[in-house]
């Protein structure tokens, strides 16, 4: 093992014997939307109800997307509300950097590792490619790669001059995951997913492998989430067990949505914070839609994300959670 990587495990091992500790991971790519502020304010409550630390971490690996000032506006935005992190871009910490763009190396690490264990493969693939493979069955999220390039020497002449992906070999059976909302999520990687990108052609690493590599050495222990997330899970708990890191616990999230049931997105142009703060909007006013959404207060409440702390236990947040899912 990498002495350097050897020593960020150690210190993930060292950080998991602290109290609990949750995260939350925006990507600056535009204005923080409502529904990922309350996605925000739940990982927030389940940490400090938890007893424990919370971090807050860019994900900002995909630099086109990457927005100028959002990070900083998120930030705003979230402190805003009334939340706070004990590490975080703005105020450092021991398992930094906390954006996402600064953790290359680590993340070449921990490719090495994969590399070395043989899970890892070269893929030319295109989109199109595998799109317009005859033998590509179609999953959840699309067509499932067909392992074209699975067995195919990396010295493969036909591919002179074409840049590589980096895929991981999935295994056949099942991986099962217990949220804690959302009760079991059950797949099987090589009928589901294929074998699935780590780090893309131009050099970018995938969101899978940095996530999974992020929250294991902050030694995050439960990661709070949208339920549009689960199908990501079960790729990412492979990943975990590959690179002999803990896996945290997870909760799925029920989306919010608006006033006519459709789901809140930044993609879909939902209102963001900074919209609802500059038509004069109060953070306890916000905090109140976001919990009554959930049950955790009556509708038309205003309320500090601190009462909701006072009024409050794990175990009915987690009811709350639950019923709403």
């Amino acid at each position: 093992m990498n002495p350097e990587y050897q020593r960020l495990f150690d210190l993930a091992q060292r950080q998991r014997d602290r109290p609990p500790c949750g995260r939350y991971a925006p990507s600056p790519s535009g204005p923080l939307h409502l529904g990922n502020a309350r996605t925000a304010m739940l990982a927030w409550l389940q940490a400090r109800l938890n007893g424990g630390r919370f971090i807050m971490r860019m994900e900002d690996l995909d630099r086109a997307r990457v927005r100028p000032g959002s990070a900083r506006q998120i930030v705003d935005d979230l402190r805003w509300i009334g939340l706070d992190w004990d590490e975080g871009p703005d105020v450092g910490g021991g398992t930094g950097p906390y954006e996402q763009s600064a953790r290359d190396g680590i993340y070449a690490m921990a490719l090495s590792r994969l590399c070395n264990s043989r899970r890892l493969f070269a893929c030319y693939c295109s989109r199109k490619d595998i799109r317009q493979a005859a033998s590509a069955p179609h999953g959840r999220d699309g067509p499932i790669y067909p392992g074209t390039c699975r067995e195919r020497g990396s010295d493969d002449d036909t591919q002179r001059g074409r840049s590589a992906a980096l895929r991981y070999r999935v295994s056949a059976g099942q991986i099962r995951v217990e949220d804690v909302v959302a009760g079991p999520i059950v797949q099987d990687l090589s009928r589901d997913v294929g074998d699935f990108v780590v780090r893309r052609a131009d050099g970018v690493f995938a969101y899978q492998l940095a996530v999974v590599v992020d929250d294991a050495l902050m030694g995050v222990t439960d990661v709070v989430r949208g339920v549009d997330l689960c199908e990501s899970t079960p790729r990412q708990v492979a990943l975990f067990r590959a690179l002999n890191l803990p896996t945290p616990r997870y909760w799925h999230v029920s989306l919010m949505v608006d006033e006519e049931g459709k789901r809140m997105s930044k993609r879909d142009g939902s209102a963001s914070v900074m919209e609802f703060r500059a038509r004069g909007g109060k953070p306890a006013k916000l905090v109140g839609q976001f919990a009554a959404s959930l049950g955790l207060c009556p509708p038309d409440t205003a309320v500090s994300v601190q009462e909701l702390l006072r009024t409050h236990d794990l175990s009915s947040f987690t009811h709350a959670l639950r019923a709403a899912d």
